[in-house]
């Protein structure tokens, strides 16, 4: 399962959403995690009630199932849930290392249903792209 985190300092979940420097993207499993990329942004990213400037930042969650965020606007959070992506903020302002190996250990024991319901479309997912590709061959 792919996961993003929203991160001005690159070591904490401290980024809102819209203002976010950078994404993190990491693989994900009840094996462990290990970062896949790191997206850097630019342009205006403070609060300034410009819904523009999100489609960025939603286009580069492609295939992601979770975004970490600090927080996140509504609009932001409507966009997101239409594409099936949880954001969740519940690990605000802590270490990313800290959200992720507590996300490998719920993967490990009994996923909550939120976490199985997200792992399961992560794998859909992957199995449609796997048959596209074998498709185009």
């Amino acid at each position: 399962m792919r996961v993003a985190v929203a991160t001005q300092d690159l070591t904490r979940i401290d980024a809102h959403f819209g203002w976010a420097k950078h994404m993190m993207f990491f693989d994900i499993s009840a094996e462990g995690y290990h970062l896949v990329r790191t997206h850097r942004f630019r342009g205006p990213l403070q609060a300034d009630g410009d819904p523009a400037k999100l489609a960025a930042k939603i286009r580069t969650l492609r295939g992601c199932s979770l975004v970490f965020v600090q927080d996140i606007g509504l609009e932001a959070s409507a966009r997101l849930n239409s594409l099936h992506i949880q954001a969740v903020r519940s690990y605000a302002n802590r270490p990313i290392s800290e959200a992720l190996e507590d996300l490998v250990s719920r993967l490990r024991q009994r996923p909550p249903r939120w976490l199985r319901r997200e792992e399961q479309r992560s794998r859909q997912s992957q199995a449609r792209l796997s048959l596209s590709a074998q498709a185009t061959y």
